[in-house]
């Protein structure tokens, strides 16, 4: 009895460490780092949108209908945002950690379904590795402070993988049942969230482990009414008010113009040949791929031996190698998109601590030289970042240094069969990077031309209800850092509606986007020109709009009656 106190009193210390670990690492830069581009920025605007106007159905950016992903990302971040609100006006002041709340909850979760699956299958400490490792990795991390879809996502599909290989390993039917209707619900959280990658992850696991144990009698409880029943519960409410809200559109533009270009065609040039997601791995999954070779060799030796981990080796490759398998041959590729794969790696990682005295040193090496590889990799980026976009360089250079002297601190103790201490090394070199990359480079570039825009506009308060804000900067990030009912258009439309420079205006104008043809750039030359001398309040901020690629420069002027325009701080 003692024993079995202390191992529940080991284990409740290892979730509280591997929360502690992932919220470390998505705290980073979840208050410091502005809004992003694009897509953070415009799933932020529409769930601030549902806010504002009482509608949780439709899902809109600016006038226009969002229909490309379910609901259930933007109903979490309405509870978050709506706390936030309460204790800090996050709503009306446009604080996006508020909506980044939803992701480190995802995150959360990921972990510790991470470190609950690893306990199931290989036991304690494992879980506690394989959390804490996932919690500071790289890929996770930067997700975990992203207010869209991808941790959330990740989350729910571990959890729902991991009732999946409860129902396989299940010996009573009552115990069965149970875990099929959790499968059912699971899923459909998932498919809330985003659509069929949940379903498919849970649908490939199911078919791998039928027929690589060639043993189907117990999926006879995925039948059990109440499964299916709640799945469609939690999903055809929503799904059927909002075709009916968009007029059938939902569905047909979420299948046609967003999830069917991506299958046939690298969508919105995001294209890249099969093996993009593997040459990932080696950063995305820092630091855990110091002991993931090992996790890996002693997965296929239990394979080949057949001992008692075979079946532990079996379940963990069916739940993450089709699904990577998947992503690799979808053309369209974005490096999140194996995100709901990385939780079996890391478990994969753990196993490898487990047995790193029995691992040949040839695995061992492999994963030094991959640690070591991402280290140096991931310090440069920090260095090139501040290198790149004026930020400070020599404190990216301690920081970077910092990152490898942990990594290779990891890898000593690791040398020495001190592998505890090692994973704690290596854990500590994932949230060095995490707090300098995203909570302090980042946020010190000139990457952000939204963020000075906004700065600028709301420091001399001139938004009034009135104030109509037009902006050929058509970056999502501005409308969301400003208003949502900021008009974002080319310019020659906004030249043609802003010629009355008596009314109540604010003019955003990219300048690096103006028409070039000798006529068009007569006539925006004059617009400008007039601008200039008739608005109350001129200034042009510079930075590098990282979405097109290039440096822009903003024009923002202030029409009609107002204080002239100042800097931030100038009496």
């Amino acid at each position: 009895m003692t024993r079995l106190v202390r191992t529940v009193m080991q284990q409740r210390q290892s979730w509280l460490i591997v929360v502690a670990v992932t919220l470390a690492a998505s705290m980073a830069g979840i208050f410091s780092l502005p809004v992003l581009d694009r897509d953070e920025a415009r799933f932020a605007q529409a769930t601030a949108q549902m806010l504002e106007t009482g509608d949780w159905v439709r899902i809109s950016f600016l006038d226009e209908d969002r229909n490309k992903k379910p609901v259930g990302i933007h109903w979490v971040q309405l509870a978050s945002v709506s706390i936030g609100e309460l204790v800090s006006g996050a709503l009306e002041n446009r604080q996006i950690w508020a909506w980044r709340l939803a992701s480190t909850l995802g995150a959360v979760l990921a972990a510790l379904g991470t470190m609950t699956l690893a306990n199931r299958l290989l036991g304690h400490p494992a879980g506690l590795y394989a959390g804490a490792m996932l919690g500071a990795s790289v890929l996770l991390g930067v997700e975990s402070g992203i207010a869209k879809t991808d941790a959330m996502l990740a989350g729910i599909t571990i959890w729902g993988l991991y009732a999946v290989v409860c129902l396989f390993q299940a010996k009573e039917p009552r115990e069965a049942r149970l875990w099929a209707v959790g499968v059912w619900v699971l899923v459909a959280l998932g498919a809330l969230i985003k659509g069929p990658v949940t379903p498919m992850a849970a649908g490939l696991a199911v078919a791998g482990l039928a027929c690589w144990s060639r043993r189907f009698y117990w999926l006879r409880p995925l039948a059990f009414w109440p499964g299916p029943v709640l799945a469609a519960l939690i999903l055809l409410p929503w799904l059927i008010s909002v075709q009916i809200a968009t007029d059938g559109d939902f569905l047909r533009e979420a299948l046609g113009d967003d999830l069917g270009p991506k299958l046939v065609s690298g969508h919105e040039s995001h294209g890249a040949p099969p093996g993009y997601h593997l040459l990932l791995l080696t950063f995305l999954l820092f630091p855990a791929v110091l002991f993931l070779p090992a996790g890996l060799r002693a997965g296929v030796a239990a394979l080949r031996s057949k001992n008692a981990n075979a079946g532990t080796a079996r379940i963990l490759l069916v739940i993450s190698v089709p699904v990577w398998i998947v992503f690799e041959l979808l053309p369209t590729k974005l490096p999140h998109y194996v995100l709901p794969a990385y939780p079996a790696l890391a478990i994969f990682a753990a196993w490898g601590v487990l047995a790193w005295q029995e691992t040949p040193a040839l695995w061992r090496w492999l994963g030094v030289g991959l640690m070591i590889a991402a280290s140096l990799l991931l310090g440069a980026i920090l260095f090139l970042l501040t290198h790149q976009y004026d930020g400070p360089v020599v404190l990216a250079s301690v920081l970077a240094v910092m990152v490898t002297a942990a990594a290779i601190g990891a890898i000593v103790l690791a040398a020495g069969s001190r592998t505890g201490p090692a994973v704690l090394c290596a854990v500590l070199a994932g949230l060095v990077w995490q707090t300098a990359g995203r909570g302090i480079i980042a946020p010190q570039t000139n990457l952000f031309p939204s963020r000075e825009a906004a700065a600028l506009v709301h420091a001399q308060d001139w938004l009034s209800p009135q104030t109509v804000i037009r902006s050929s900067y058509t970056e999502p990030s501005l409308a969301f850092a400003l208003r949502s009912d900021t008009d974002l258009m080319d310019f020659p439309v906004l030249a043609a509606l802003s010629g009355d420079f008596s009314a109540e205006q604010l003019l955003i104008i990219d300048l690096s986007r103006l028409p070039q043809e000798d006529e068009p750039a007569s006539v925006a030359a004059s617009f400008l020109d007039a601008l200039r001398s008739q608005a109350c309040g001129v200034r042009e901020i510079e930075g590098f709009n990282y979405s097109r690629g290039r440096a822009t420069s903003l024009l923002i002027a202030r029409t009609g009656d107002c204080t002239p325009f100042q800097e931030p701080g100038q009496p």
